[in-house]
């Protein structure tokens, strides 16, 4: 009996804290060097270039990579394909380093530091790298993890914040939003990879985006890679949906629902009035693609019935 109380109760904690992933990027499926349109086809990043200053290059002469010393937030960079080098060595009358290594893969997200203006502009960088919209419904206990690094250490260490906003919408200003990586910026370490965590719990059963500021004035490059954003489930709904992929969300045409060992019996839509406005049985499968480009752009509600359980999800129409 006793140990028929211990499975039970571990089978409860497997249940109730299981930790799962709502989003997750490496910055690998992006391509190289770019710094706008920031998507691989599913998921977009928007950038925030609020200084306009035109960026420094390093770590090769001449730097022939895209878009190299142009005025940016963030860019895609391939250290590999750019030819950069790490080194310590002499830049003139100073000694510089460098160490382009991305923590995983071979790309990560860059934001090079702005040269200062020398007439009345920006003398220090006002950069926004922004996650597609993460949909936080259904979950608890989310938390956010991201790594940074400095490129050098050379001109100083990066400064960094992190902030939230709520909401489908695209950010403009710094303002829109709410800083919760406290109330001095942080500095990213050079040489090795450091690991930012928050919780995000204060968000959860809201849509919203993750905001990276870079901040520094007139130093090198700031690294952002590994990107993730976990939830611990709380009951058997949560669980289930741990067990799915709905995406993309927002979407514009076709949404797709896989997942590897449940199996769907029927997908409903539903708008706010609760009125049924699309439904199809799928046939026992575990992969299905839906066709919404004959709705309206609003908010929908879709109802994923399975041989596990049914699924509730709400779905963003652009």
């Amino acid at each position: 009996m006793k140990k028929n109380l211990l499975f039970l109760f571990a089978l409860f904690n497997l249940f109730a804290y299981s930790q799962v992933t709502v989003y997750e990027d490496s910055f690998e499926t992006y391509p190289d060097f770019v710094i706008s349109g920031i998507t691989d086809g599913t998921n977009t990043w928007q950038v925030l270039d609020l200084d306009m200053l035109f960026t420094y290059t390093g770590g090769a002469d001449p730097a022939t990579w895209d878009n190299a010393g142009a005025a940016m937030a963030y860019q895609i960079f391939n250290p590999t394909t750019a030819g950069v080098t790490n080194a310590t060595e002499g830049v003139g009358n100073e000694t510089e380093n460098r160490n382009f290594d991305p923590r995983t893969g071979s790309k990560y997200a860059a934001a090079w530091a702005g040269v200062p203006s020398t007439t009345g502009g920006a003398t220090a960088n006002e950069d926004w790298l922004i996650s597609p919209v993460i949909d936080l419904s259904g979950v608890s206990g989310s938390a956010l993890s991201v790594w940074v690094k400095s490129m050098s250490d050379t001109y100083g260490l990066e400064r960094y914040r992190v902030g939230v906003f709520v909401g489908t919408g695209v950010p403009t200003l710094s303002t829109d939003f709410t800083i919760i990586s406290g109330g001095t910026y942080l500095t990213a370490p050079y040489g090795t990879w450091a690991e930012y965590t928050a919780s995000l719990s204060a968000y959860d059963g809201q849509s919203i985006r993750i905001g990276i500021k870079y901040e520094t004035s007139d130093a090198y490059m700031f690294m952002v890679d590994d990107f993730k954003v976990t939830a611990a489930t709380l009951g058997s709904d949560s669980f289930l949906a741990s067990k799915f992929v709905v995406y993309p969300n927002p979407v514009n045409d076709i949404i797709s629902i896989s997942s590897d060992d449940v199996v769907f019996e029927n997908i409903s839509l539903t708008d706010i009035n609760g009125r049924i406005i699309k439904e199809t049985k799928t046939d026992s499968v575990t992969n299905y693609n839906l066709n919404i480009s004959d709705l309206n752009s609003g908010v929908y509600f879709m109802k994923i019935k399975t041989t596990d359980g049914v699924l509730d999800k709400k779905i963003i129409k652009n």
